[in-house]
C-alpha cells in the first residue's frame, strides 16, 4: 500500500491539527488492537444488563481498532480531531476497497451517542448491540489483518507539514 490513497485527506487533517504524526508505534498498535477485541465481548456480556455500556464497548472497539490503523502509521486524532478523525483519516486511505467494512462505523458513532440521549421508550436495546456486533467485529477483523499483514506504510509527512507540526 502506497501513500497515494488518501495523502490529501491527511495532510488536511494535520495541517489542521486533526490528527498529529508521531513515531510509529506497532506494539502500541498491537495493544489496541487487543483491547478492541475484549470490548467486543464486553459488549456482549452486558448486552441485556446494559445495552448502554455495551454499545459503547461495541463502539470503543471498532474505533481502537481503526485508532491501532493510525498508530501503526505513525498517526494519533487529536483532541481537536477526535473520534471523526479517525474514521476520515482510514476512510481516506482504505476507502475502496473496504468501503464495505468502514461504512457501518459512522451509525454505531451516531447510536452509541445517542445512547447519551435517549428517554425510555428509544433506549439502546440489547436488540441493538446484537445487530451492530458483527459490523464491529468486521472493523476489528480488517484492522487485525490490515496490522498482521505489514503493508500499512509509515506516513512521512509532506515539507508543508513538517514545517507547520513538530514530531513527536
Amino acid at each position: 500500500m502506497s501513500w497515494g490513497p488518501g495523502k490529501t485527506t491527511i495532510e488536511d487533517l494535520l495541517h489542521h491539527q486533526k490528527l498529529e504524526h508521531i513515531i510509529a508505534n506497532p506494539a502500541e498498535a498491537k495493544h489496541l488492537l487487543n483491547k478492541a477485541r475484549v470490548h467486543l465481548h464486553t459488549s456482549l456480556a452486558n448486552a441485556d444488563a446494559d445495552p448502554e455500556i455495551a454499545y459503547d464497548a461495541l463502539y470503543a472497539a471498532a474505533r481502537k481498532a481503526l485508532t491501532a490503523l493510525l498508530m501503526q502509521q505513525g498517526l494519533r486524532p487529536t483532541r481537536v480531531g477526535g473520534h471523526e478523525a479517525v474514521i476520515d483519516a482510514v476512510e481516506a486511505q482504505l476507502v475502496p476497497p473496504m468501503g464495505k467494512t468502514l461504512h457501518p462505523y459512522r451509525n454505531l458513532r451516531r447510536m452509541r451517542a445517542s445512547g447519551d440521549y435517549l428517554g425510555a421508550s428509544s433506549a439502546l436495546h440489547s436488540d441493538d448491540v446484537m445487530r451492530d456486533h458483527p459490523a464491529a467485529i468486521a472493523i476489528v477483523e480488517m484492522a487485525d489483518k490490515l496490522l498482521s499483514s505489514g503493508t500499512l506504510p509509515v506516513f512521512v509527512p509532506s515539507l508543508r507539514s513538517r514545517n507547520t507540526h513538530s514530531t513527536r
